[in-house]
């Protein structure tokens, strides 16, 4: 670490510069805000901290496999006095930008930056590329990585340019840290990166490595200790409230029986796309590991760039672990390309420069660049259904769960439930109406991996038997992968109650420009057609219901 051009931002200056990065996050991530659901994660972060707002804790009254702190963060999003959708929309945006900020913070405590080139470099690379890898969506993988950075700027402040570090700062580390666990586990493969760049940024060499463990055990002790406070005080909360089952199926089962040995194989075609997307800040990095000995100004600044990689690797390891390769995984490491990056054009560029116009033209020209090359799609889209919408008068134009919701709002009734087949369990949210299955994710448990849906596993058969025969008023059954590819066992007796009590409602058909230009590369759960049936009345009785 270095010294001098560590020390904290001037208080007014670091307020701009943190409110520029969240205006830049707002104005780039505009698309989103046209959509309801991008991922069907997102719709489940919303309508499970909806729950909880109402007072069902998570894995009780609906099943999911995120931490509960997730749940609590979006219960106070669907808490705010607005549309819960464009809350969400905000608050990520706002996550970005912030996280833009600390990075921003972070780098002229890893480099000599006073006039953070590099901060300023890395934090525009966070933005831009927080625009692909579904990072337009309301992600835990962004609330994640706020709180991860968090964490390791207020490690590195107590850390200092050496001696024990600060005990007080480093338990409010820990305690950062575990709200982030509470977000998402992974967040775990940070704080590992964190302890080994500790001894690598203030350790002079292995002969001093003793003696330095000897002098930071405690604080960093009590940085783990306190880490486990948020996680401990939920599992209270369970135990308390008579649902300790619920929090073991949801935080404990579901994971042992998805990574056992009957788990999928590593989708390593998935993390390949995934890296194509983040190709720009990726060959930054490299390029560091040429040239940045000649870049460094001294040793700390080489630690620091092997900080970074090994940080790199450890979430890469991550990625192996969790096997799907999801594209949204990959936001994880946007933390240390960033900074890789932000450290090749800062130093290898920007501080070569004459004069802040020139540098601020650079910048310019490659945020737009950046902009163009990971956000092209959804920008185009957008600027279709907008036309669609605003000018030729197409109400939630390119939105079929929007459109679905608002022809249920028409003629829902206290009471009237809804059963959704796919991943638009936003509708539920969007209408408020009951929810017939734990299950909603999909309608149905997990066919390939019980008990990973977050709660006790049921027959996928018998749970669409026991949903079918509570006659719900209304199903609307999104027209996608997931429907296609239920099995004739699943798929028959629902095509059955539906032409025997069923009536086809309306249909909502994809907008054209999602095949032009789709505004998610790999999932985009609002852009499906859909289909939704009303129950005919006069509904059977119970006899006959179980007949």
């Amino acid at each position: 670490m270095t010294g001098d051009s560590a020390g904290r931002p001037e208080a007014a200056g670091g307020l701009w510069v943190a409110l520029g990065f969240i205006a830049l996050a707002v104005v780039l991530r505009l698309p989103a805000m046209l959509y309801s659901v991008l991922n069907f994660d997102e719709s489940m972060y919303l309508l499970m901290g909806d729950k909880l707002r109402q007072g069902f804790l998570p894995y009780t009254a609906i099943c999911d496999l995120k931490p509960a702190g997730l749940f609590g963060l979006f219960a106070l999003i669907s808490a705010l006095p607005m549309d819960g959708v464009l809350a969400m929309r905000l608050c990520a945006a706002i996550a970005v930008g912030l996280s833009a900020f600390l990075l921003w913070t972070v780098a002229p405590r890893l480099f000599d930056d006073p006039e953070r080139h590099i901060g300023t470099a890395a934090g525009l690379s966070y933005v831009v590329f927080m625009l692909a890898n579904g990072g337009l969506n309301a992600q835990a993988e962004l609330f994640m990585n706020l709180a991860s950075l968090l964490g390791l700027l207020l490690a590195l402040q107590a850390t200092g340019t050496g001696g024990r570090p600060r005990l007080g700062l480093m338990v409010t580390a820990g305690l950062v840290l575990g709200v982030g666990l509470q977000i998402k586990q992974v967040v775990a493969i940070d704080m590992l990166a964190y302890l080994f760049g500790f001894f690598l940024l203030t350790t002079p060499g292995l002969r001093q490595l003793p003696a330095r463990i000897r002098e930071a055990w405690l604080p960093l002790a009590a940085l783990g200790l306190a880490a486990t406070v948020p996680t401990l005080l939920v599992m209270l909360v369970y135990a308390a409230s008579g649902h300790w089952d619920a929090w073991v199926a949801g935080n404990l089962t579901t994971h042992r029986g998805f990574y056992g040995d009957t788990g999928p194989q590593i989708a390593w075609d998935a993390g390949f796309r995934a890296v194509v997307e983040q190709a720009p800040l990726w060959v930054a990095a490299l390029m560091v590991l040429v040239v940045g000995g000649r870049l460094a100004r001294d040793l700390g600044e080489r630690r620091a760039i092997l900080f970074l990689w090994l940080w790199i690797v450890l979430v890469g390891i991550g990625q192996v672990f969790l096997r799907f390769m999801s594209d949204h995984y990959f936001l994880q490491f946007l933390m240390p390309l960033g900074l890789l990056a932000g450290f090749l054009l800062g130093r290898g560029v920007l501080e070569r420069l004459d004069g802040g116009f020139g540098r601020r033209a650079i910048l310019a020209a490659l945020v737009v660049l950046g902009v163009f090359a990971v956000a092209k799609n959804p920008i185009v889209n957008a600027i279709y259904v907008a036309r669609d919408r605003y000018v030729g008068g197409e109400a939630h134009a390119g939105d079929a769960a929007r459109q679905a919701a608002a022809e249920i709002a028409r003629d829902l009734r206290p009471g009237d439930a809804l059963y959704v087949v796919g991943f638009m369990p936003i509708v539920y949210y969007l209408t408020g109406a009951e929810i017939p299955t734990r299950f909603a994710f999909t309608g149905l448990p997990n066919q390939h991996f019980p008990g990973r849906d977050g709660c006790a596993w049921v027959e996928p058969r018998v749970e669409l038997q026991r949903i079918l025969g509570s006659n719900p008023r209304f199903i609307l059954v999104e027209q996608g992968v997931f429907f296609e590819e239920l099995p004739p066992e699943l798929k028959r007796p629902l095509l059955d109650r539906l032409g025997e009590r069923y009536r086809l409602r309306a249909e909502f058909e994809q907008h054209p420009i999602h095949h032009l230009y789709p505004f998610e590369r790999f999932v985009m759960n609002g852009a499906a057609a859909a289909k939704l049936y009303e129950r005919i009345d006069p509904a059977p009785g119970p006899e006959e219901a179980a007949s």
